[in-house]
């Protein structure tokens, strides 16, 4: 067995009984078995009105192709996105804008975003942040950047404190609660292919501070070799470690990035004797690694599905706050949590992090701040 042992009955929240758990549907064989089998794009599928707008404004010799490539896939899907939302707008308040867009318009688009289709602050700015792109791809003057659309998102974000008092944020996955999602997969009536599968991607995640994205596919009867872990990308070491490739990681290096997994004492929760399971029971040279005994992979949004299922049983709504991003966090969170132990350095190396991103994804910084006050102390008493 590797993942954790049944733990002492746990007591649900709200009421709910446990034996609701066993009778979750086994992911493997769960949803649509009618999914496109076509292998997906290396890039954003672009929208054909957007298409036709940037191949319109953009000088006929550019390829869009090449364009389109230079982004990051979420960076070119929000853009397209920020564009659908425009026409949106335009047959809400049936009007027509021209490009570059007039300044009340752009006013008019964001009281509209904010207040009418109820978009949160952030999710507006960084639409507008898509426009001014935009209008630098069609080579036109964006006139957005205006103090009365930073007063209007700003006033937005003011009357949102108010709210949204109940939303904590996304919680970081603690080894705890890795047990517990081991547990609660344990004790469900999956076949054992999916227990270990599912158990697979959220131990490594875990372990190897991933993004679910660095290793799963985008579709559940798909993937693009090059963006999808396979067992080609893994190389299991003679000192017991593992050396995960990621062919293509978030800051676009040449050769990707190379991950190390090493052996967890507690063996229930040790991501490389998971790994050599899975490799025992279900290797085959140019697979996704976390892909089911009948073909279907898990990607990004069914594994949050997973564990949204697996853990609310327990925890309540609680369990909405837990993403893929919970998993990146985990370990550098603990890293934060004891600053005796290991410092900014050592958090920025494990997570990959070449900036000071790293600062949003450790979130347990309490033993952080007081050691940091207790230096304070020791300053004043100077």
């Amino acid at each position: 067995m590797v993942y954790p042992y049944k733990m002492p009955r746990l007591k649900p929240e709200d009421g709910r009984e446990e034996s609701k758990q066993s009778r979750q549907e086994d992911p493997a064989t769960s949803g649509s078995l009618n999914e496109s089998s076509e292998l997906p794009a290396k890039y954003t599928e672009t929208p054909a009105a957007f298409s036709k707008f940037l191949v319109d404004k953009i000088f006929k010799s550019a390829d869009l192709g090449l364009i389109e490539a230079s982004y990051a896939k979420a960076s070119w899907a929000k853009h397209c996105t920020a564009f659908n939302c425009i026409e949106k707008f335009e047959l809400a308040k049936k009007l027509k804008c021209n490009w570059p867009i007039k300044l009340e318009e752009i006013c008019e688009f964001t009281s509209w975003a904010l207040k009418e289709k109820e978009l949160k602050p952030s999710t507006v700015k960084s639409y507008l942040s898509s426009l001014k792109i935009i209008h630098g791809l069609a080579n036109v003057e964006y006139l957005g950047s205006h103090p009365v659309i930073s007063a209007m998102l700003r006033g937005a974000e003011n009357l949102a404190m108010y709210n949204n008092k109940g939303y904590t944020g996304r919680k970081v996955i603690t080894l705890a609660l890795l047990k517990l999602i081991g547990h609660q997969i344990a004790v469900s009536n999956w076949c054992a292919d999916s227990k270990i599968t599912v158990w697979g991607a959220c131990v490594v995640a875990f372990f190897g501070s991933f993004r679910f994205g660095e290793l799963l596919p985008k579709k559940s009867y798909a993937h693009c070799n090059d963006e999808t872990l396979l067992w080609n990308d893994i190389k299991f070491r003679k000192d017991g470690s593992v050396l995960i490739h990621i062919k293509i990681d978030k800051s676009r290096n040449v050769n990707g990035s190379y991950v190390d997994i090493f052996e967890f004492p507690n063996k229930n929760c040790c991501a490389v004797r998971t790994l050599k399971k899975m490799r025992d029971l279900k290797f085959k040279l140019g697979s996704p690694i976390f892909q089911f005994d009948n073909g279907k992979n898990i990607c990004s949004a069914q594994l949050n599905s997973i564990l949204y299922n697996l853990l609310r049983p327990i925890i309540g709504e609680a369990a909405a706050q837990i993403t893929g991003h919970s998993f990146r966090a985990g370990l550098p969170s603990a890293l934060a949590n004891n600053p005796n132990m290991a410092n900014d350095k050592d958090i920025k190396s494990w997570g990959r992090w070449s900036s000071d991103s790293y600062l949003l994804y450790t979130k347990l910084k309490l033993k952080q701040k007081r050691a940091l006050f207790e230096k304070i102390i020791s300053v004043l008493k100077e």
